[in-house]
């Protein structure tokens, strides 16, 4: 469920991206990271395996509102998509509030979108989080592809009796993975109001400062702007979009907040219609999972032998408890036995003749 933070007026709302191996869920989440405002979003941090990526970041969208004078933030992680790294893709997912499906369409991975899901099914369930309680949104990724399966049998394969929404997307050029997003958390963000029967209440209106000289130059016809201002707009951000493109900026079925001019500043990382281009990956150092894996099953059986250790040591406490009681119980008997010789020594001298 959603972590309410009360020192910082905070709930987390944590999305987990799921899929097979290479369907396009590290493909969304850096696309989702290029798009987003940078002083709203935290840095794209990843766990690297051997042939695959755990990536995380927040995001805050101070525009969505807030929940009875809370912020929403978002946490998106992805999970390792080999079957071997299972312990990481159950760890991942505890605690997730809502869960991207990232299905291939392609014809040749139609087994693996299956096992796949029932995989996340019973992870779902280890980590105690009941499948039909949380929101699930399936993503038909890799549209683009000419050997693919058709949507009713995509459908027939994961979505049996339509249960789950889905969307199409083209995740490498992000076509459909805004739309994703923003269906997901629209529907993670109803579950909670329905849940604690609580309203967004929308950002208040920020209030103007005049700048006149600004205004004033804006007003002068036919003067240019100084060098300086030029220079600090974001000159990609029309190039960003084609005005064609299905993608836009994420929109929500609340009220919207009136944006604030914010100061002009340039963006860290710049993505481009037909390529995602990431500029700021930082990497952590790696442990590989299947490292991890040995490193956690080998902490259980060191757990499972200390106790057994334990046990031992009180058995043989209590072994020794019994075998001083016995000592206590024979020294006491060698007592009785040497008054009885003493007496049986007196008894003697009785017969004796002088």
């Amino acid at each position: 469920m959603a972590l309410f933070n009360y020192a910082t007026k905070e709930i987390t709302i944590k999305i987990v991206y799921y899929g097979p191996g290479l369907s396009g869920k590290t493909t969304n989440l850096q696309y989702l990271h290029s798009i987003f405002d940078s002083s709203k979003r935290g840095k794209l941090l990843s766990l690297a395996t051997e042939a695959d990526r755990t990536l995380f970041f927040d995001f805050l969208p101070i525009e969505l509102g807030k929940i009875s004078d809370f912020s929403i933030r978002f946490q998106l992680y992805t999970v390792p998509g080999q079957v071997r790294y299972n312990a990481t893709r159950k760890l991942v997912l505890k605690g997730a509030d809502a869960v991207v499906f990232v299905a291939d369409s392609q014809q040749e991975m139609r087994e693996q979108n299956r096992e796949s899901l029932k995989n996340m099914w019973e992870n779902l369930i280890a980590n105690n989080i009941n499948p039909d309680d949380i929101p699930v949104l399936l993503q038909f990724n890799k549209r683009d592809l000419n050997n693919i399966l058709s949507i009713d049998e995509l459908n027939k394969d994961l979505n049996e009796n339509n249960k789950y929404e889905y969307k199409t997307a083209i995740a490498i050029d992000g076509t459909g993975v805004e739309e994703t997003f923003q269906q997901i958390t629209k529907l993670v963000i109803q579950g909670i109001k329905a849940k604690h029967k609580i309203e967004i209440q929308p950002v208040a209106e920020p209030k103007q400062i005049a700048t006149p000289d600004i205004l004033e130059e804006k007003l002068i016809p036919g003067k240019t702007p100084p060098v300086e201002h030029v220079a600090d707009i974001p000159v990609f951000e029309s190039s960003r979009y084609d005005p064609q493109d299905k993608i836009a900026q994420a929109t929500y079925d609340i009220p919207e907040a009136i944006e604030e001019p914010a100061p002009p500043v340039l963006r860290e990382d710049i993505a481009f219609p037909k390529e995602v281009i990431i500029k700021e990956i930082r990497e952590i150092p790696a442990i590989p999972a299947e490292k991890l894996d040995k490193l956690i099953n080998s902490l259980i059986e060191m757990t499972q032998a200390l106790k057994e250790l334990q046990n031992t040591a009180s058995g043989i406490h209590s072994d020794f408890k019994d075998a001083r009681k016995e000592q206590k119980e024979m020294t006491g008997l060698l007592r009785e036995m040497l008054k009885t010789f003493d007496n049986l020594e007196t008894k003697k001298s009785w017969f004796r003749f002088s």
